[in-house]
């Protein structure tokens, strides 16, 4: 029962810390120890290959700017909703 609640809470951070793992931004201490449980643990590994499939679909469909103008028109919209 231990390491079921132990494995769950590393889960959990794991789980938690994600997407600052996927952006590289973790501390190197705990990339590592994000790399070793996503070794071992196939249900936080197949999230991070979903997460990862996710931002590639994403950055691969939405390469289109907004239109000229836009962000003023949206902006003179707020300032004057005010």
């Amino acid at each position: 029962m231990t390491d079921l609640r132990r494995t769950g809470d590393e889960c959990r951070e794991v789980l938690d810390e994600l997407e600052t793992y996927l952006d590289g931004e973790c501390p190197g201490d705990f990339e590592r120890f994000v790399q070793r449980h996503l070794r071992v643990c196939t249900s936080c590994l197949d999230r991070a290959g979903f997460e990862q499939e996710l931002r590639a679909l994403v950055a691969a469909k939405c390469k289109d700017c907004a239109p000229p103008g836009l962000l003023d028109r949206v902006l003179a919209h707020l300032w004057a909703t005010r």
